[in-house]
């Protein structure tokens, strides 16, 4: 699976679309059981303490402070894509997305491993595969001041069924003048690997988010409670370690 469409998904009544993630006024608990349900056959659900304080599942709605930055909540900006939580050791390995209130303007976009590497010729997938590639912390996770720290990772790691795929546009850049190469040869291929989906009322996208990177097209918000509303929730196959999670919620710090 790259990715998975579920139809008519149960998300009961919705609310106005809050302004911000924490301003919800009104629970969706029927939205927050159908997550859950299709989570369970996924693995472990997660949250991040550095990202909306943790939240099983998350709000993604228009803030009018960030339409333009590299962030979920953006509008008016293409959001790159990216693997979710790229930098992350404990990344997730799926990505649900529950559409509360759709936009036909607000296009997700999406790519897949096996279409992009079938685009690339050998050395470029070698070079991929090297440690020669910095991915930099999101700017989620930097809310309350943390520091900016940026890690070493291979874009490209073999697996038995072919690739897995760590890649962020914003935030990844190269450290030789081999992964410069490299990384604009993927690039061109990413580009020709590109598809769309417009997620409606209902619609649940489900993400693997070792094979496939996601983004979004600008669109235009109104902030009147009629917005876009995506439910985010995270998953993983395999529970983190003990010492690096809490309640669901993965507590791992970056410093410089």
């Amino acid at each position: 699976m790259t990715i998975r469409l579920y139809k008519n998904v149960e998300i009961g009544e919705v609310p106005e679309t809050p302004a911000t993630p924490f301003t919800a006024k009104e629970p969706t608990l029927t939205a927050t059981e159908s997550l859950i349900s299709y989570s369970v056959g996924l693995g472990y659900a997660i949250g991040y303490i550095q990202e909306q304080e943790g939240r099983l599942v998350q709000n993604i709605v228009p803030v009018h402070k960030t339409e333009y930055e590299q962030i979920s909540t953006s509008s008016k900006v293409q959001l790159a894509l990216h693997t979710e939580t790229a930098f992350h050791p404990y990344k997730p390995d799926y990505v649900m997305l529950l559409c509360l209130r759709g936009d036909p303007t607000a296009v997700t976009t999406y790519a897949d491993v096996d279409e992009i590497v079938s685009y690339l010729d050998d050395e470029t997938i070698t070079h991929l595969q090297k440690d020669w590639y910095l991915t930099g912390v999101d700017k989620s996770f930097r809310s309350n001041g943390e520091d900016y720290c940026e890690f070493k990772l291979p874009v490209l790691t073999k697996v038995e069924d072919g690739f897995n795929l760590i890649y962020d546009e914003d935030l990844m850049k190269p450290t030789t003048l081999f992964a410069d190469a490299a990384l604009e040869n993927l690039s061109k291929a990413i580009d020709k690997s590109v598809k769309e989906i417009v997620l409606e009322t209902g619609d649940l996208l489900v993400i693997d988010n070792n094979k496939t990177i996601h983004g979004r097209k600008p669109f235009q918000p109104r902030y009147d409670g009629t917005d876009r509303w995506v439910q985010r929730m995270l998953v993983r196959k395999q529970k983190p370690p003990k010492d690096q999670i809490k309640d669901h919620v993965i507590i791992t710090k970056f410093k410089k």
